[in-house]
């Protein structure tokens, strides 16, 4: 059905005399298994196809669609799309849709045990999450535990003559623990998310989130003040995707957006980071052929041991500034106008091991878990968020958990100093590869 749909989105574009016109269509299958402490309580499955459709007449864009279910239904959104964008007023800063289309060649992107479902597989895994808990602490009850499984089929094509096509599967698992012991109580979650489950280990993301939980207990606050901080990769993937990575997208750079206006070729961290996007990366959740326009992805050094060496394109960011697109165009459904995103974000390994950073430490917190990241400001770089599980270590010792704290600072000034080490253990979060990180100063809103 996904080529029926995209051929007869063409023909009926081509009907209605555009200038150009693009086709995205995207074939969904998945399934949900949802459990919680009594078991498995729901399943759900599914098979959905969305279409996207993007028209130009002069300088007038229009981006339409929806879900249909059968072939037809994709003549009201071609015929609403030319209604829509002869009302629209003119994008002087259009050029076109992409012209040339292609794909790169990636590895383990497609699994074939989500792809040929065998559902009383994954029954039993949530199940089995579910009873692992207090195996691995008797004070331990597993609140929920999820799993998400998608098939993926994209094909895109254009006025230009381009077709591409691919196919992908994805995987999310969740699981919430719960911890009481005598009148205290804490609770952690772990998740792991890829295009398949090759890294996935049951246990040692139950084992992860009774051990956080227990790690909360009887947690308390420090008071005010300057503290060393180590970023644990779940927290400084956090840090990325909402300060760091908006700064690199090209739309937000052109907006005066981001603080990486300009900075192109100067130091904006310290030499011993570098970042790279790669969406070609294999087994990695961001990892696909091409781009949501059809763009073969690609590596790409964002920044090279602290120097910004470039941004993320789409098409249209790229044709306003006479570039390439760096096959970063995203869309979260194919009717969404696409802009600049990240695919997989890598960052270098250092060469430290966290147990010698941990007892380097005079006075300082190591932080796993923050809640509230999204309050902080990537237009002026300020981390602002919430400690939701960390430890407070003095003169290389832990003392107590720590929750309830707030860290502050301008990320720019914190990553900046060459005192920032990374660790050189690595973990896989979603569309992440990250170490840990130690930050040499940054304020600590407490107690006092």
């Amino acid at each position: 059905m996904i080529y029926d749909i995209l051929e007869r989105s063409l023909k009926l574009c081509s009907r209605y005399g555009f200038n150009e016109f693009e086709v995205y269509v995207v074939d969904n299958v998945s399934t949900e298994v949802l459990g919680s402490d009594k078991g498995v309580e729901r399943v759900v499955s599914g098979e959905e196809f969305l279409v996207g459709v993007r028209v130009v007449m002069g300088r007038r864009v229009c981006v339409y669609g929806g879900m249909v279910s059968r072939v037809e239904d994709v003549d009201v959104l071609v015929s609403s799309a030319s209604k829509i964008v002869k009302t629209l007023p003119e994008d002087r800063e259009w050029v076109s849709l992409p012209k040339k289309l292609g794909s790169s060649v990636v590895e383990d992107v497609v699994d074939v045990g989500i792809k040929d479902l065998d559902l009383g597989r994954y029954v039993e895994l949530v199940n089995y999450m579910v009873r692992k808990s207090g195996d691995v602490d008797r004070r331990a009850f597993t609140t929920d535990a999820n799993i998400y499984l998608s098939y993926v089929r994209r094909v895109i094509a254009n006025s230009y003559g381009g077709v591409v096509e691919d196919e992908k599967t994805k995987a999310s698992v969740s699981v919430n623990v719960k911890v009481v012991d005598g009148g205290d109580e804490s609770g952690y979650s772990e998740s792991y998310s890829g295009s398949n489950l090759s890294r996935f280990n049951p246990d040692e993301l139950i084992t992860k989130a009774v051990e956080g939980a227990v790690r909360g207990l009887r947690s308390k606050r420090v008071t005010t003040g300057t503290y060393e901080v180590v970023l644990m990769p779940r927290v400084f993937t956090s840090l990325i995707n909402s300060l760091i990575a908006p700064a690199l997208c090209a739309d937000q750079v052109q907006k005066g957006r981001s603080p990486l206006k300009g900075m192109l070729g100067l130091k904006v961290f310290s030499e011993n980071i570098t970042v790279v996007d790669d969406g070609t990366y294999p087994g990695m959740l961001g990892s696909r052929c091409f781009d949501d326009e059809g763009i073969p992805t690609k590596r790409k050094v964002l920044i090279d041991k602290g120097v910004l060496v470039g941004y993320l394109y789409d098409t249209y960011t790229a044709n306003i500034e006479s570039r390439e697109s760096t096959g970063n165009a995203f869309r979260p459904t194919p009717h969404v106008t696409p802009k600049p995103w990240i695919s997989n974000i890598l960052v270098d390994r250092g060469s430290y091991e966290l147990d010698m950073l941990v007892r380097e430490l005079r006075n300082g917190l190591v932080v796993y878990d923050v809640i509230g990241m999204w309050l902080s400001n990537p237009v002026s770089g300020l981390l602002n968020a919430t400690v939701a599980n960390a430890v407070y270590v003095e003169g290389g010792e832990v003392k107590h958990p720590v929750k309830g704290v707030v860290i502050t600072g301008d990320v720019y000034e914190l990553l900046k100093t060459d005192e920032v080490v990374l660790t050189s253990n690595k973990e896989v979060l979603g569309r992440y590869e990250v170490p840990a990180i130690y930050i040499p100063k940054i304020s600590v809103a407490g107690e006092g």
